[in-house]
């Protein structure tokens, strides 16, 4: 095969061989998924551009190893281009891997340039494995809840939301049936919890006396028992592992020059996780294009006279939702967070919108963090809105302070709240 001089290669992934198409010479070729063949490959294109559907996969990661200029496609847009360039709507991994080819060279701001670092690998293991996981855990709450809705139903409906708490849990595997419960008093129940540091509650013994008086006895209930019981093994387990995940993500972290990122409010070690992994996997050239990337930034539709605004919807849903559960946790402890977001629903926007808009603004804090990798100054980002803070140690406030719901441990976000931040407009 001839080497070609900056030539783009679209390649198609699969488990055992990857399609590549030349946009050059107009030829596809495979190569099958190994060492052998992936030299194959970078002797016969020692400066090609290679564009390839963003997921996981060995032959993206080796590119990058042997320094090579790597693009991704996110797969939403893989799709669209199968359709765009080919209306047949034939598929097969050749056109696949051309589409994607012709993608890069004709809308070549779909792609986004991939980046390699040890630190950057490392935490985009733990956040595919925080993600497995994670799902897994969603899935099983889901069948539990079925399980329960049709064999004890009494228990779901009166623990209400908290069916799903660890304690909740804990007393479903000692008594995983209403006739185990029956077997069991309250006063059992206490000390097998109290061994593994569980609270009984006045309420959750009132909830549970309620179930033993309203549950219905059934002849046999071994069948159901153990099925219930096997799930609730089940998340009990996959909860250890997440715990031991964020362990990890966050030691991994904090022994890195990217432990700035757990100064930002709201942000703690699986989040802090997942935008890292998204900044060192990533060649953003400025803070718009991870807002785009992470689906915080709103599409903007026109036709015609026509122009509405939409929610992004390609985009990485996994940072997303992360980024959302940030600015939730930001109101908490940042005082311009909550009267940001305050100010959004007066307009009228919803709860999603106003978090939304408010993880945008998180999200642009953090790539300037990363970009310049400075901890989060909240004097400075307010001053960049031309406001003038308080100062530092000017936090004291008297008892008819009108924020009395915001908790006291932040006095830096408390201080700017009270003297500048109802005028604080930020786009």
């Amino acid at each position: 095969m001839k080497e070609q001089s900056r030539t783009i290669v679209g390649i198609d992934w699969s488990a055992d061989s990857h399609t590549c198409y030349d946009l050059q010479t107009d030829k596809s070729f495979k190569i099958k998924d190994s060492v052998e063949g992936y030299e194959k490959l970078l002797k016969n294109y020692p400066e090609a551009v290679f564009v390839i559907e963003e997921a996981n996969n060995r032959i993206g990661d080796y590119l990058l190893i042997n320094n090579r200029e790597v693009y991704v496609l996110p797969p939403c847009r893989s799709k669209e281009a199968r359709k765009y360039h080919f209306s047949s709507g034939t598929k097969s991994d050749g056109l696949d891997a051309k589409a994607i080819a012709l993608t890069f060279k004709e809308h070549p701001s779909y792609c986004l340039k991939a980046r390699y670092s040890k630190v950057g690998v490392k935490i985009t293991k733990l956040v595919t494995a925080y993600n497995i996981v994670s799902k897994m855990h969603s899935q099983q709450c889901n069948r539990l809840y079925s399980l329960l809705l049709r064999y004890f139903p009494e228990y779901l409906h009166i623990m209400d939301k908290q069916y799903r708490s660890d304690t909740s849990l804990r007393i479903l595997s000692v008594c995983p049936t209403i006739t185990e419960l029956k077997k069991v008093s309250n006063e059992e129940l206490r000390k097998i919890l109290n061994k593994e540091n569980y609270r009984m509650t006045s309420i959750l013994k009132n909830k549970l006396d309620r179930i033993r008086s309203e549950g219905i006895s059934w002849e046999d209930t071994s069948c159901e028992g153990k099925l219930i019981l096997l799930l609730v093994n089940t998340l009990l387990s996959l909860r250890k592992g997440l715990e031991v995940l964020k362990k990890e993500m966050e030691k991994t972290l904090k022994n890195s020059p990217y432990k700035i990122i757990l100064s930002i409010p709201g942000v703690k070690a699986v989040i802090g996780s997942y935008i890292v992994k998204a900044y060192l996997t990533h060649d953003f050239k400025s803070y718009q294009e991870i807002q785009k990337y992470a689906g915080t930034a709103p599409l903007l539709f026109q036709s015609g006279r026509k122009s509405i605004m939409l929610m992004r919807k390609k985009c990485d849903n996994d940072l997303k939702g992360m980024i959302h559960m940030a600015a939730f946790a930001s109101l908490k402890t940042c005082g311009w967070a909550r009267n940001y977001y305050r100010r959004k629903r007066k307009e009228g926007k919803t709860y999603g919108h106003a978090l939304r808009a408010l993880g945008n603004i998180l999200l642009k804090i953090a790539f300037s963090m990363l970009s310049k990798m400075k901890e989060y100054d909240e004097t400075l980002f307010l001053n960049a809105k031309g406001i003038k803070t308080t100062q530092l140690n000017d936090t004291s406030f008297s008892e008819t302070f009108p924020y009395p719901e915001y908790s006291q441990d932040a006095q830096l976000s408390l201080a700017a709240t009270k003297d500048v931040v109802d005028n604080l407009i930020v786009t």
